[in-house]
């Protein structure tokens, strides 16, 4: 390995070291009370090293949520194809692969949820606000496309495929919003119990014909 090549792998270690550091602050203290230092402490180095990649906290979030949401695509990419091949229940598969994505870091998910609230991302600089929009703009056309494809099919009711594919998130958006609110006040998950229910009801009203995965 060349001395560039093991220079660029140390930095994106580093990287990734410091969005990790983020979370785990966040998850422990809130945002509020996230600073550059606490994020510095965590990740065992120099403020003045964290600040040589990145300015701000926002920015050190707004790319950890970003890294997160390209996970998601993956998972809907892969969904998308493996109905080329494949007899799917269809609705099923996709909710799989909502909670499949929020499991993958709970902590990362809650941090999207809270920088995409009103307030906050009209707070952010022009930039990261960007760069999310960007990022949710291909998430958002992944869920569309397999949403037609599952319509072509025949596997879901022929419906605006936008509207399909907002009424579903939401619904699970909906759920994880309720579960983050009990636990905050220290009250008993029923998260699975909740995403089973909902997916029967997204299936008795949604589903055109469904068969085993």
């Amino acid at each position: 390995m060349g001395i560039q090549e093991r220079k660029q792998r140390e930095k994106s270690e580093r990287r990734r070291l410091i969005l990790d550091a983020a979370l785990k602050v966040y998850e422990a203290e809130g945002y509020h009370a996230t600073t550059m230092e606490k994020i510095a402490e965590v990740a065992e180095l120099s403020r003045a090293t964290l600040y040589l990649y990145f300015k701000t906290k926002d920015e050190i979030f707004t790319y950890a949520i970003l890294n997160f949401l390209a996970y998601f695509e993956e998972l809907l990419d892969n969904f998308r194809a493996y109905l080329d091949t494949h007899s799917v229940d269809f609705l099923r598969g996709l909710w799989e692969i909502f909670i499949k994505f929020y499991e993958s870091d709970p902590v990362a998910f809650s941090a999207s949820l809270y920088f995409h609230q009103g307030e906050m991302i009209r707070n952010l600089p022009p930039e990261l606000r960007n760069l999310l929009a960007a990022r949710g703009s291909l998430n958002y056309k992944a869920l569309c496309e397999i949403m037609e494809k599952g319509i072509r099919l025949g596997l879901v009711t022929p419906e605006d495929p936008r509207a399909l594919a907002e009424v579903i998130w939401t619904a699970f958006l909906g759920i994880v919003h309720l579960e983050h609110s009990k636990k905050a006040m220290g009250r008993k998950s029923h998260f699975e119990q909740s995403c089973a229910l909902a997916l029967k009801g997204l299936q008795q009203g949604l589903a055109r014909r469904t068969k085993d995965l």
